[in-house]
């Protein structure tokens, strides 16, 4: 990250529910409501950068935030970008109280009834990422009726895979990589993951390891992934998620990505990436093809953003590449 994070963020705009996110709210409810009316500062915002149902994201200034009692409605893990401050909050147990400086990390579960959420004596830049029920597969409740996520209410603590993750969700903000949303969607699987590895606590009904789909323990079979592959090549130049990947093998998300790395040595989002910059390479060595086209045939939304990701990849920018070859 830059030493101003902020600076080159894209115009703030809320972060809205969708029915992916599966809090029980209706469309077009802010997310971040609780924070808008505790005093907090939008500085940007997912809504309009076209992530689906992965991730959704803000980034909210805090100075002096003081929410009153709410019932968390979304899996939500806020991590604290930059500045220092002073956290008091509150839920069913004791008083959670801590200093929160660049790394520190809170999760708050859905369906948590929070007494209070206090930010003081200093300023706080926060990045608030709102995940979807589905993203976590068992570890939501069978039970319908059921809000309980599993997830432990707990602040200030610090993770470097959380505070990494945050990062490059952040920097996803800023600019388009070269495997689009597939990036979201592996960053997101990424943290829920580590949710469950870390912060879980035994929920009635369920035993100690039962949340992982125990169908994850080998690889791709050929079929599956000769289906995959053939759906990447067809869809090198459109926004693929994991989501639709997994659908493609006919697995959840979390077992198509343990399996598809297995099979393959790379996560999906690694082969996805490295098919466009392929498929880009043999596209730049034909003059008769601008970089414009090659951008747009690679599903980048403009020439810019392609060369700044071909270049992170290749270690040339795309003329430098086609004047080599």
């Amino acid at each position: 990250m830059p030493s101003n994070p902020h600076a080159s963020y894209i115009a703030p705009n809320p972060a809205r529910e969708t029915g992916f996110l599966g809090s029980g709210n209706k469309p077009g409810v802010m997310l971040g409501s609780k924070y808008e009316l505790g005093g907090s500062r939008l500085i940007a915002s997912s809504v309009d950068r076209g992530w689906g149902s992965s991730v959704a994201a803000e980034v909210r200034r805090h100075e002096d935030l003081h929410c009153t009692a709410f019932v968390q409605q979304v899996n939500e893990v806020i991590i604290a970008l930059s500045g220092f401050a002073k956290i008091r909050r509150r839920a069913d147990g004791p008083e959670q109280k801590f200093l929160s400086r660049p790394g520190s990390a809170c999760i708050c579960p859905r369906g948590v009834a929070v007494k209070y959420l206090h930010i003081h004596s200093g300023s706080l830049d926060m990045l608030h990422l709102y995940l979807p029920q589905n993203l976590f597969g068992n570890l939501e409740s069978s039970d319908s009726s059921s809000v309980d996520s599993g997830l432990m209410y707990t602040g200030g603590f610090f993770d470097p895979l959380v505070q990494h993750i945050g990062l490059a969700i952040a920097e996803e903000l800023q600019a388009e990589h070269s495997a689009g949303r597939i990036v979201l969607d592996s960053l997101a699987l990424a943290l829920a993951a580590r949710m469950l590895q870390h912060y879980t606590r035994q929920v009635p009904g369920n035993v100690s390891g039962s949340y992982i789909d125990g169908k994850a323990a080998g690889a791709l079979d050929h079929a599956r992934l000769n289906r995959v592959l053939e759906f990447m090549y067809q869809n090198l130049g459109n926004d693929v998620t994991l989501e639709e990947l997994a659908g493609v093998a006919c697995l959840s998300i979390y077992h198509f990505a343990r399996a598809f790395k297995l099979a393959t040595g790379s996560a999906p989002v690694q082969y996805f990436t490295d098919l466009r910059v392929a498929r880009a390479k043999s596209l730049l060595t034909d003059p008769s093809i601008t970089v414009e086209d090659v951008a747009f045939s690679t599903g980048f939304s403009s020439g810019p953003n392609f060369a700044r990701a071909f270049k992170k990849s290749v270690g040339l920018s795309p003329t430098q590449y086609r004047s080599q070859h």
